[in-house]
């Protein structure tokens, strides 16, 4: 009897001790259930807010773009005097992204350049042409990428870098420098500049914009 008693206290024991188990197994999976949830939920966050700056980033350099192409149009119907001329055509394969060009002689002129990737992997090289009588020069830079990278050369005429920046995923890029042509200094910025644009399986866009006036 005793015997009976005892084998059936550990049968409860041992019944109690894999209930506790099963529940705590239990409670572990929906925790680990929980966690994957809230990180995925994250995540989707994350890469709704990534898309819509990248639609703001193109919403924005579509507007410079055309506001570009208006300035340049502006400036050479004002003066009769004027010889420049405004160039736009499609860069790339997609007929959204303008290239811009414009000139005259008061001595204002201008490329933009603009494109989107989705992925895909491309180089391409321009020049641009600042003349003796500029005063100040201007680059711009922006960009944002989802995945892969976009690297962006400007060359002084000399060949020797001006400015060499890569934009990946790490961050939305925006870059802006002038420089005030010096006296003496003339022979370093005047002359042929060059710039180089690479994209490896990028998937994003950017805006390179040179002036000068």
């Amino acid at each position: 009897m005793i015997l009976r008693s005892f084998t059936f206290i550990c049968m409860l024991l041992l019944s109690g001790t894999i209930l506790m188990a099963q529940n705590r197994e239990k409670d572990e999976k929906r925790e680990q259930e929980a966690a994957m949830e809230a990180e995925m939920k994250a995540k989707k966050e994350m890469l709704e807010q990534e898309e819509q700056k990248m639609r703001q980033m193109e919403i924005i350099y579509a507007d410079q773009a055309r506001s570009a192409e208006r300035s340049a149009r502006a400036s050479s119907r004002s003066s009769s005097r004027s010889t420049g001329r405004t160039y736009v055509s499609s860069y790339g394969s997609n007929p959204d992204n303008v290239y811009v060009f414009s000139g005259d002689q008061s001595n204002q002129s201008q490329l933009t350049l603009r494109n989107s990737f989705d992925g895909n992997s491309s180089s391409s090289k321009g020049e641009f042409e600042v003349s003796e009588e500029t005063h100040n020069f201007r680059v711009m830079i922006n960009g944002k990428v989802k995945s892969g990278d976009i690297q962006i050369i400007v060359k002084y005429p000399n060949g020797k870098e001006f400015k060499n920046l890569t934009i990946n995923s790490a961050a939305e890029i925006s870059y802006s420098q002038s420089l005030t042509l010096k006296e003496g200094e003339e022979s370093k910025y005047i002359g042929t500049w060059n710039y180089e644009i690479k994209a490896t399986f990028a998937e994003g866009n950017y805006m390179l914009q040179l002036m000068t006036h």
